[in-house]
C-alpha cells in the first residue's frame, strides 16, 4: 500500500515524467506540496494494479471452459 511505503523510513527514488500541463496545474491547485508525491504514487499504484488484473484476465480468459468447448 502506498501510504505505508511513504513512511519516512521507506527508501524513495526520484522519477521524471512528462505529463500534460493541465494535469500538473490541477495537481498543484488541488494538492498541497507535501502531499503531491503521495497522490501521484497512489494513482500509479492503482493503475498498475488494474493493468496487472487485466493482463491476468486476458491470459486466463476461457480457462474455465471444458477442453471440448
Amino acid at each position: 500500500m502506498v501510504t505505508e511505503s511513504f513512511s519516512r523510513k521507506e527508501k524513495k527514488r526520484q522519477a521524471n515524467f512528462l505529463l500534460p500541463e493541465q494535469l500538473i496545474d490541477e495537481l498543484r491547485t488541488l494538492v498541497p506540496p507535501k502531499k503531491r508525491s503521495l497522490v501521484v504514487a497512489t494513482a500509479l499504484e492503482r493503475e498498475l494494479e488494474r493493468i496487472k488484473v487485466n493482463a491476468a484476465l486476458g491470459e486466463y480468459f476461457g480457462a474455465w471452459k471444458g477442453a471440448g468447448a
